[in-house]
């Protein structure tokens, strides 16, 4: 444990030079030609991408920005008409008064279709604004998946983590373009690593196992490892119940196809909260807990997932005692 705890000490001395160090590195790497979208996935996976360049650096590795600067110009034309068609043929079609409301529970949002011009979220008000479900009846149509009732399609649980996704994507960028491409393009990559997805909950369960052996009998009793709830977290990234600021942290990996850091973050989640789920005896109680999951503790955890990934990265001895920091 002592190498653990230097090992610790040092991680945390030297963030203050390691910003720097990676910010100068990013700049290295925009400065090339052509830009090398898997230069930018390994700096992404193993450091912590800068705030300043976050937004550009996912659409380099999405494939959304191209290599080459003399394309970037009419690549981002032919997707604003992509977009605009979109948009004009889903108001053609009436779809763009379904909307979701949002209400308070807990600090945390809930949602119900309503009617658009109905709703006020404080933050998108024009009506030329897409809501996040609006990109996800776009992909639809663009992949000829709009079926005849797209309303009960929203509902189903898969487009729920789509919109929850689209949501929080939502607040990293101010163009509707932009959202919808980083949106579409996330959810294909995310569809195409289900099975690196589902991998990352079974390995989050063995190490409960193998590192808290009598809290994972209790899970276990609980019915969590046979019900789909951690798989449904990690497939919809957290979104549903991380804000914003663990959310872009999760996404610089996952991005960058680091699938595994759903792993370490489910580690710490459950970690987090075993206290309070000795008290419940259900999915449903677990279920309800990490929905009150508040802003603080979320940022802690995923301070010690990052950690926990930081370890993994450098080849430190013992890495896979993935709790050792937790």
């Amino acid at each position: 444990m002592g190498d653990e705890k230097n090992f610790r000490s040092q991680f945390y001395g030297k963030v203050g030079l390691l910003e720097v160090e990676e910010k100068r590195a990013l700049e290295a790497l925009l400065k090339e030609t052509p830009l090398n979208g898997k230069e930018f996935s390994n700096f992404a996976r193993r450091s912590i991408v800068p705030v300043a360049y976050r937004n550009l650096v996912w659409k380099l590795m999405l494939g959304i920005t191209p290599r080459y600067a003399e394309s970037q110009d009419y690549v981002t034309q032919q997707q604003t008409f992509t977009y605009e068609e979109l948009w004009c043929a889903l108001k053609a079609l009436r779809l763009t008064n379904i909307s979701l409301g949002i209400d308070s529970m807990n600090g945390h949002e809930t949602y119900t279709i309503l009617d658009s011009k109905k709703v006020n979220t404080g933050a998108k008000t024009h009506p030329e604004t897409p809501y996040p479900e609006h990109y996800v009846l776009m992909w639809l149509m663009s992949e000829a998946k709009l079926l005849y009732n797209p309303r009960q399609q929203l509902m189903s649980k898969e487009n729920q983590h789509f919109i929850s996704i689209a949501r929080k994507v939502s607040s990293f960028f101010d163009n509707p373009v932009e959202i919808y491409q980083v949106c579409s393009a996330l959810w294909e990559l995310i569809l195409k690593n289900r099975a690196s997805i589902e991998d990352a909950v079974q390995e989050a369960i063995g190490v409960l196992r193998k590192e808290h052996d009598i809290y994972h009998l209790h899970l276990l009793k609980t019915g969590l490892f046979s019900s789909s709830l951690l798989f449904d977290q990690c497939f919809s990234l957290f979104c549903e119940i991380f804000p914003e600021s663990a959310i872009e942290k999760i996404l610089d990996k996952v991005i960058a196809k680091a699938f595994r850091i759903l792993s370490f973050v489910t580690v710490a989640l459950l970690v987090h909260l075993r206290r309070s789920v000795a008290s419940v005896s259900s999915v449903e109680g677990i279920r309800s807990l990490m929905s009150q999951i508040r802003k603080e503790e979320a940022d802690v955890i995923i301070t010690a997932a990052l950690e926990l990934w930081a370890i993994t990265q450098s080849g430190f001895p013992r890495a896979q005692r993935l709790t050792s920091v937790t």
